[in-house]
């Protein structure tokens, strides 16, 4: 009888997961790629990839030495003429002196054009989130 509820509770369990990973939307990426601020911009990290969704984190600076580790990308709203790719960030590290010092987590988005010029887009380094 002990060995039957096991079994019904791995079971249980093991749908529970199925239905959570279900769920999960489907950027979830496998290799999370570090990428430094190359650009002049201030890059914001937002909570959609929208420009007029609310912001979750900080500014990031490249004079501070910040950087994100982002696992996609996404065609979302543009900014100005300077394209619509946005890359999903599950850390950011903003560099200031200020700060920890650590990498914090953060589930979100910023503007590829103004972390690298979109570069990772563009050589292939980040898979599209919807793929």
């Amino acid at each position: 009888m002990n060995n039957l509820l096991r079994r019904a509770a791995m079971t249980a369990v093991a749908a529970a997961a199925a239905v959570g990973l279900a769920a999960e939307p489907a950027l979830a990426a496998t290799n999370p790629t570090w990428i430094g601020l190359s650009t002049s911009h201030g890059v914001g990290v937002y909570s959609n990839y929208y420009a007029s969704s609310s912001k979750i984190a900080p500014d990031l600076f490249p004079a501070n030495g910040a950087s994100v580790e982002a696992d996609c990308w996404v065609a979302g709203g543009y900014v100005g003429n300077d394209g619509d790719v946005w890359y999903h960030v599950t850390w950011i590290y903003l560099g200031t002196p200020s700060q920890t010092g650590f990498p914090q987590p953060a589930n979100g988005w910023v503007f590829g054009p103004y972390v690298d010029g979109a570069a990772a887009f563009h050589n292939g380094t980040l898979p599209n989130c919807n793929a």
